[in-house]
């Protein structure tokens, strides 16, 4: 038997929790994904294929080959769009022993505690032959469990099975979560005790608290369980953290803090001195209502922030030798520019026009782009041949507000879904579309161009 997890597609309400993938979303101190891979476990699944959309890196990067849950796992690709059961009909044979399917953010709920069962297993808990328990959704199957080649062959060509067995009998009810509320409800039944159905996060637990590793706690603190905290975490004095609330990774809650309860705290957040949090759901500097989903973004970065993660050392070498490039490329190309700008601009043969890009921290500014006129196009060939035209973008490199090379600096409305989209995002002087740009040029290449980038970038690649 084998399983085929879908992480792919859009889960709209989970946009607003941060820019991790949905099933990286944290249910109880644990991603979601990481109960389908326990989920498959019980099952005595040893090969699992994880099918990849947005943030792939971020996905493979926890999975990693499986064997932290002593799993196989492989990974696929599908567009955008692209039916997830057209991935599994591609070799349908690979399935014949039995199939795990789950495309969307589906909750495997046990319905008893570990260790729990009314008789011993001797072997795991599947439907009858010839039957399958199935999840459906709106947009198609959410979730289906079959042991049947047969009837895994029907689901596959798209027929529902005709002998459908209930979820009780595998001792598991999967839960859809289809909005921000029931997120949020999931996560108060699991710190509440739920959590004990499954591997529990961290360490802990006797009096209904799992505290991550690497976790500082000072006497002064204040902790009133049930609640779970993820790892690296940093807790200042005289905070009082419960009950009711689950903490992710890379939190910091600064001191004096009076209450944060009933509340779940989004990875790499800090929360702000005198701060007090309560039934809420808090992702960086957003605040969420779980019973509407409405949404409250604090600008404010003494009250919340998005903790960045910490850039990489390749990163780090990578903005300095960009830095002193361009200033050597300033300092080289300072006459010819002035020379020739004054004779484009005292002819009418060019120039900058400022635009709105969207540049480091998710802030706006007017960039500078040469724009050339019907006049003078020999001295314009002259002016962009000797890379004149981003001389004042090399200006912005040696300020801090770009690199000098990256992604092409994209608009924050025209250019909304990429940025939306891309998991990091590097706008620079000198880009793809620099240097390979053509009259055909659409926004599907510079979109291809931006993804592409993202994956291979480096000091080689710059």
């Amino acid at each position: 038997m084998k399983a085929l997890f879908y992480t792919g597609g859009r889960v709209e309400w989970a946009l607003a929790l941060g820019s991790h993938p949905w099933c990286l979303l944290s249910l109880g101190g644990k991603p979601l994904i990481e109960y389908w891979l326990e989920w498959a476990v019980d099952l005595g699944i040893s090969d699992v294929r994880v099918v990849l959309g947005d943030g792939a890196h971020e996905v493979e990067a926890f999975c990693g080959d499986g064997s932290r849950w002593g799993v196989r796992i492989s990974y696929g690709f599908l567009k955008e769009g692209a039916d997830p059961i057209s991935f599994a009909r591609r070799s349908p044979e690979q399935w014949e022993q039995g199939l795990l399917y789950i495309a969307g953010a589906v909750f495997p709920r046990r319905l008893l505690p570990r260790g729990e069962e009314d008789h011993p297993r001797q072997a795991p808990l599947l439907p009858e032959d010839g039957s399958a328990c199935v999840l459906p959704s709106a947009g198609g199957m959410a979730c289906f469990l079959s042991r049947s080649s047969e009837t895994v062959r029907l689901f596959l060509e798209g027929t529902l099975p005709s002998r459908t067995a209930d979820w009780t009998g595998v001792e598991v009810d999967p839960l859809m979560l289809d909005g921000i509320k029931s997120y949020y409800d999931l996560n108060m039944k699991l710190v509440r005790g739920d959590i004990s159905r499954y591997v529990p996060p961290g360490f802990g637990g006797g009096d209904n608290a799992y505290i991550g590793s690497n976790v500082m706690v000072p006497p002064s603190v204040e902790l009133r369980p049930p609640l779970i905290i993820g790892n690296d975490c940093r807790i200042h004095p005289m905070a009082v953290i419960g009950p009711d609330v689950v903490i992710g990774n890379g939190v910091i809650i600064d001191r004096q803090t009076p209450e944060v309860s009933g509340s779940v705290v989004m990875d790499d957040t800090y929360l702000g001195r005198n701060l007090e949090i309560k039934d809420r759901i808090v992702s960086g500097t957003r605040l969420v209502l779980p019973e509407d989903g409405a949404v409250v973004d604090i600008e404010d970065p003494w009250l919340l922030a998005n903790l960045q993660v910490q850039t990489p050392l390749v990163d780090a070498v990578s903005v300095a030798l960009g830095w002193g490039i361009a200033l050597a490329l300033i300092c080289v190309q300072i006459v010819p520019f002035t020379i020739l700008y004054l004779l484009l601009r005292m002819s009418g043969g060019g120039m900058f026009v400022l635009s709105q890009r969207r540049v480091a921290h998710d802030r706006s500014f007017r960039l500078p782009f040469w724009s050339s006129g019907d006049r003078c196009k020999a001295l314009n060939r002259i002016f962009t041949g000797l890379s004149l035209d981003i001389f004042l973008l090399l200006g912005l490199v040696v300020a801090g507000k770009i690199r000098l090379c990256g992604h092409v600096p994209l608009h924050p409305d025209h250019d909304a879904a990429p940025l939306k989209r891309l998991r990091r995002y590097y706008p620079a002087a000198i880009h793809y579309e620099s240097l390979r740009a053509d009259p055909e040029s659409t926004s599907f290449v510079t979109e291809a161009n931006a993804f592409y980038y993202e994956r291979y970038r480096g000091i080689c690649e710059d």
